[in-house]
C-alpha cells in the first residue's frame, strides 16, 4: 500500500482503532479536506469497509463517512483501486457501482483486471432489476467481470429496453467499447452529483480517445427522433401527451445532443432547428407535450454547449410551448444557455448573415410595397411605396394582400433582435471564460458582420500588439482611434475591462464614451469592478448583510448559481465560487438570512488562491455576488446588530410588499433630502441617490464612484453628522443620510481647502 503522510495515516488509524483523543486541527471536515487526491483513494477502501461494518464503533463510523463526504476528488493507483473494489464487493449495493466506475476513470496506473474480476462480478450482481441510472457504471464493471457476467447483463438491458430503439442502439455502441469509456458515460448523469458522490471530473467525455456514443451513433439518433417527431406532427400516429420516447429514449436523445453540440458537428444546427420546436408543442392544440422530458433534456444539453444555431432553436421553442411549467424552464435556460456561448468564443462568433447586404440592410418585396430591414446598432423593419418613398407604418394593402410576405418580414426581424440579443449576452458571458479572439476571426464575424457589427463597434476592445502589450481601440470612434499598424491575422484580440486598466484608463474611456451620443450594448466603461483584500482562498467582503433567501434565490438562478449543500455555486471553467448563506437553501426556501464568505475552488475540490486567478474572472464573480446581495438586501446591519430585535424588524418592514418597501425608503428620501433634490445637487432613481459623482445604493449602502468601490468610515459619537428627522426607524435609511451628508460636506471642505 502506498505511503501516507501522518496526517492520513491518523484517520486511517481513526477508522481502524479504538477511540482516540485525537484533537483534529479545524475539526474533522477540516482534516479530511485537507487530504490530497492520493491520499482520499488511498483512505476510501478503508472508509466504505468500516461503513459497511455493522459492528464497527460509532467514532470509526463517523470518521469514515466524512472521509466518504471530502469534496476532494480522490485518485486511485492500480492497488488502491483493487483495494476500492473489494472493499466494495464485501456489502455491494447498487449505489457502488457507480463508485466502482468512478475509480476507473481516476485509476492513474494500468489496473490489474485479474485482481479486479471477482469483485466486479459481484457488484453486478446486484444491479437492479431495471439499471436505469447505473446501467452505464454496470456496463463499466461488467467488462471488467468476464465475457459470460458481460454477456448475461448485455442481454437484460435488451430485454428492458426491447421498446426504446434508441436506446437499443446506443447500448450495442457502448459493448464495442472499454471499460474506461463507459465508466465517462456512467459519470455523465442528467441528475447530480448525489450526496456523497466524488466531485465530477473536469468535462470527462473532453479527455476520452474514442467516444463510446460516436459522432455517427448521435447522428443516428438525432436524426431518428426528428423523423419519429415529423411523423407525429404529419398526423401519421395517434399523439399521446409524453408517450413518443420511453425514458430511455429521452436519455439517449440527451446524451447524442451533448455529443454534437460537444463536437460542433456541422449537422447538429439542421436537426435541432426541427427537433427541439417539434419536441415543445403538441400537433394538437392540447397544451402538453410529446416528451416533456425530453425537451428539457436537450434544452439542458444546448444550456451547457450552446452554439448560436441550438440557442436560436431553444428560442424557436419557446416561443411555441404552450406548457407554462415548460415556458419557465425554457426562459430559464435560454438566459445561460445565451450567456454560457460567451464560454465558446468562436461558435459565439458563428452568426448567419440572415442575406442582408454589405450595408447591413435587405429587401422584402410585399406587392406594391417592400419591407426594408436594417440592422445598425438595432434592428429595425420600416416600409416603402413602390417607387421608393418611406412610409410611416405598414401599408393596410401589404397586411390585406400579402400576409405571409409581412409575416416573413416581421419573422425575419425577430430573428436580427434575437441574434443581437444572443451575440450581446454571449459578449458579456466571455467575460467570465476569459474569451480570446483572433484578429481576423473577430474582424469578419464582429467587426464587418452585417448583424454583429452595430453591437461591436460600441465596445471597447484590446489587441495585442507584442506579448503582454495590449492596446485598446474604440470601433465606432474616430479612425485615429483604430488599431495602426493594422495587426496580424493571428493577433489577439478581447474586451476592453476596467478590471485590468489603470485609474486614468479607465477615466478617460468613461469620458470619452459619455460624450457619444449613443450607448455601449451592456455597462462597461463603467462597469463595476471588483477587488478582494484577501489572498487567501476566500473574501469576507459581503459576509454580514442579512438577505431575504427567496428573493436571492430568484436572482440567483438567472445569474447561474445553483444550490449546492446549503451554499450556492456558480460552475467556472477549471474552479467553481461558493457564497455562503447562513441558512437552509432549497427551492421554495423563504426568510432572512446572513450572507457569508465567497470561496474558490479548483475542479478537484482543492483551494483556489483569489490572487491566482485572473483579474476580470475574480471581478465577473465578486459582481454577480454584490448583486445578489444588492438585490436581497432591505436593509443594512452591522454585524454586531445581527440580533433578534434587528430581525424583528427586517420582518416588519419586509412584511410590506417589496414595491411598497421601496416606495416607501424613496418617499423618505424625497422628503428629507428635497432642497438638495431641488438644487441637482442630488438625484434618486429606483436604487441609488447620486451626488457629486458618487452612487450610493439604496439596498446595501455602497458607495461607487463611476462604478468604482468607494470605501466610507462613517464618524461615530460626537463626531458624528447630526440627523435631520427621518420619518421611521431603519438602519438602511438612517446610513443613506449619514452617508450623503458625510459625502457634501466632504466635498464642502475640499472646494474650501
Amino acid at each position: 500500500m502506498d505511503e501516507l503522510s501522518p496526517h492520513a495515516a491518523q484517520l486511517r488509524a481513526a477508522m481502524a482503532g479504538p477511540q482516540q483523543d485525537t484533537d483534529w486541527s479545524g475539526g474533522l471536515r477540516a482534516a479530511c479536506e485537507q487530504l490530497t487526491s492520493q491520499e482520499l483513494g488511498a483512505l476510501l477502501p478503508d472508509a466504505y469497509r468500516t461503513l459497511a461494518d455493522g459492528s464497527a464503533p460509532d467514532h470509526a463510523r463517523r470518521v469514515a463517512r466524512q472521509v466518504t463526504w471530502s469534496t476532494v476528488s480522490p485518485s486511485f493507483t492500480a492497488a488502491t483501486l483493487t483495494a476500492l473494489f473489494a472493499a466494495l464487493a464485501a456489502s455491494p449495493r447498487p449505489t457502488d457501482l457507480r463508485y466502482a466506475a468512478g475509480g476507473l476513470l481516476r485509476c492513474t496506473e494500468p489496473w490489474d483486471e485479474p485482481e479486479l474480476a471477482a469483485s466486479a462480478a459481484a457488484l453486478v450482481e446486484v444491479a437492479p432489476a431495471e439499471p436505469g441510472e447505473y446501467a452505464d457504471a454496470a456496463l463499466a464493471v461488467a467488462a471488467l467481470a468476464g465475457p459470460e457476467t458481460e454477456q448475461a447483463f448485455a442481454d437484460r438491458l435488451r430485454t428492458v429496453h426491447a421498446d426504446s430503439p434508441l436506446r437499443l442502439a446506443e447500448i450495442e455502441a457502448i459493448l464495442a467499447t472499454g471499460p474506461r469509456d463507459r465508466a465517462a458515460l456512467g459519470e455523465d448523469r442528467r441528475y447530480g452529483p448525489h450526496s456523497g458522490d466524488w466531485p465530477p471530473l473536469p468535462d470527462p467525455e473532453a479527455g476520452r480517445a474514442a467516444d463510446a456514443l460516436h459522432a455517427e451513433l448521435a447522428r443516428h439518433v438525432m436524426f431518428s427522433a426528428a423523423t419519429r417527431l415529423a411523423a407525429l406532427h404529419a398526423g401519421e400516429f395517434p399523439y399521446v401527451a409524453d408517450q413518443v420516447f420511453t425514458a430511455a429514449d429521452a436519455d439517449t436523445l440527451r446524451r447524442a445532443a451533448r455529443l454534437a453540440l460537444r463536437r460542433d458537428e456541422p449537422w447538429a444546427g439542421e436537426v435541432f432547428s426541427t427537433l427541439l420546436p417539434q419536441l415543445a408543442v403538441a400537433p394538437t392544440a392540447a397544451k402538453t407535450l410529446p416528451s416533456q422530458s425530453a425537451c428539457i433534456a436537450l434544452a439542458q444539453a444546448v444550456e451547457a454547449w450552446p452554439t448560436p444555431e441550438s440557442v436560436a432553436a431553444l428560442r424557436e421553442a419557446r416561443r411555441v410551448v404552450r406548457h407554462a411549467g415548460v415556458t419557465k424552464k425554457l426562459d430559464r435556460l435560454l438566459r445561460r444557455a445565451e450567456r454560457n456561448l460567451g464560454r465558446r468564443p468562436e461558435a459565439a462568433l458563428r452568426l448567419p448573415d440572415l442575406g442582408l447586404g454589405p450595408e447591413g440592410s435587405r429587401r422584402l418585396p410585399c406587392g406594391d410595397h417592400t419591407a426594408v430591414l436594417t440592422v445598425t446598432d438595432e434592428a429595425t423593419l420600416t416600409w416603402e411605396r413602390a417607387d421608393g418613398r418611406a412610409l410611416k407604418s405598414l401599408p393596410a394593402a401589404a397586411r390585406r394582400d400579402h400576409p405571409d410576405q409581412v409575416t416573413a418580414a416581421r419573422d425575419l426581424l425577430g430573428k436580427a433582435r434575437a441574434q443581437i440579443r444572443t451575440l450581446t449576452r454571449a459578449l458579456e458571458g466571455g467575460y467570465l471564460a476569459g474569451a480570446v479572439h483572433r484578429y481576423d476571426r473577430w474582424r469578419d464575424a464582429l467587426a464587418t458582420h452585417p448583424v454583429a457589427r452595430g453591437t461591436a463597434r460600441r465596445l471597447i476592445w484590446e489587441v495585442e500588439h507584442a506579448p503582454g502589450e495590449w492596446r485598446a481601440f474604440l470601433p465606432a470612434a474616430d479612425p485615429a482611434d483604430h488599431p495602426d499598424p493594422v495587426p496580424a491575422p493571428s493577433a489577439a484580440v478581447r474586451l476592453w475591462h476596467p478590471a485590468r486598466a489603470t485609474p486614468a484608463e479607465r477615466d478617460l474611456w468613461r469620458d470619452r464614451i459619455a460624450g457619444l451620443p449613443w450607448q455601449q450594448p451592456f455597462r462597461q466603461a463603467y462597469r463595476e469592478h471588483y477587488r478582494a483584500p484577501e489572498s487567501g482562498h476566500s473574501t469576507t467582503m459581503f459576509q454580514g448583510h442579512l438577505v431575504r433567501i427567496e428573493v436571492v434565490l430568484g436572482l440567483a438562478v438567472r445569474q447561474g448559481w445553483n444550490i449546492d449543500d446549503d451554499v450556492l455555486a456558480l460552475p467556472l471553467d477549471g474552479c467553481t465560487a461558493w457564497l455562503g448563506i447562513a441558512g437552509s437553501l432549497y427551492p421554495g426556501a423563504a426568510g432572512w438570512a446572513e450572507a457569508g464568505e465567497v470561496t474558490l475552488r479548483r475542479a478537484d475540490g482543492s483551494p483556489q488562491p483569489l490572487a491566482e486567478i485572473d483579474a476580470v474572472r475574480l471581478s465577473e464573480v465578486l459582481r454577480s455576488v454584490d448583486l445578489l446581495i444588492s438585490a436581497g438586501s432591505f436593509a443594512w446591519c452591522a454585524t454586531h446588530a445581527h440580533d433578534s430585535d434587528s430581525r424583528q424588524q427586517l420582518h416588519r418592514l419586509y412584511a410590506q410588499p417589496l414595491g411598497r418597501t421601496a416606495q416607501l425608503r424613496r418617499a423618505a428620501l424625497r422628503r428629507i433630502l428635497a432642497d438638495h433634490l431641488a438644487s441637482g445637487r442630488m438625484e434618486l432613481d429606483e436604487r441609488h441617490l447620486r451626488l457629486d459623482g458618487h452612487d450610493i445604493h439604496l439596498a446595501t449602502g455602497r458607495v461607487t464612484r463611476s462604478g468604482d468601490p468607494v470605501e466610507i468610515t462613517l464618524p461615530t459619537g460626537r463626531q458624528a453628522v447630526p440627523l435631520p428627522f427621518l420619518p421611521y426607524d431603519e438602519p438602511l435609511l438612517e446610513r443613506v443620510v449619514r452617508t450623503a451628508a458625510h459625502l457634501m460636506e466632504r466635498e464642502g471642505a475640499a472646494a474650501h481647502s
